[in-house]
């Protein structure tokens, strides 16, 4: 289907096509399969809250990187809490995936891709490659944190009391 079709019109239109087959369980699952190939939005998942939670954190527009790279993260219109992710030849559709440590983490899990973004830093991943694409990019947020960083590191607990606790 066209790209520029809505992706709940192109899912309505699919299904109202499916049901036309009648009872024909071969053709309705290679229609299936050939619309996750030509339409891969067409099904594309609602997200759960925790997602959603972890889209409003991320950083978008220009992101600028180490070695002259830039990245690019713009919100998917179509689709809450997805974004593209593009940097030179490289383009993403990416989605939120809840993380223990609470970093922010997007993957486009069919090209491999993974943004990991820490409150300093971010850099992109392609888990199929094995590398990394990007490292040292920074939004003007993260330019402020690990400005903050640099005058005030963050107290080691494996050190003692914090100055400020320690006794006189």
């Amino acid at each position: 289907m066209h790209d520029t079709l809505n992706p709940r019109l192109q899912q309505n239109v699919l299904l109202a096509f499916m049901r036309g087959l009648g009872d024909s369980p071969f053709l309705s699952s290679l229609l299936l399969v050939l619309s996750g190939v030509f339409a891969p939005n067409a099904f594309a998942l609602d997200l759960d809250e925790k997602a959603l939670a972890v889209a409003e954190q991320v950083h978008t527009g220009r992101i600028v990187c180490e070695l002259g790279n830039v990245v690019h993260i713009t919100p998917d219109a179509q689709n809450r809490g997805f974004f593209t992710l593009q940097m030179g030849k490289y383009r993403f559709h990416v989605s939120p995936v809840s993380s223990a440590t609470g970093a922010v983490r997007l993957e486009d899990a069919q090209a491999g891709a993974m943004w990991l973004q820490l409150a300093n830093k971010s850099m992109l991943m392609n888990s199929k490659l094995g590398q990394r694409l990007a490292d040292e990019c920074q939004s003007p947020a993260q330019v402020a944190v690990a400005e903050a960083m640099k005058k005030g590191p963050a107290f080691n607990l494996l050190e003692g009391p914090a100055p400020s606790m320690a006794r006189k």
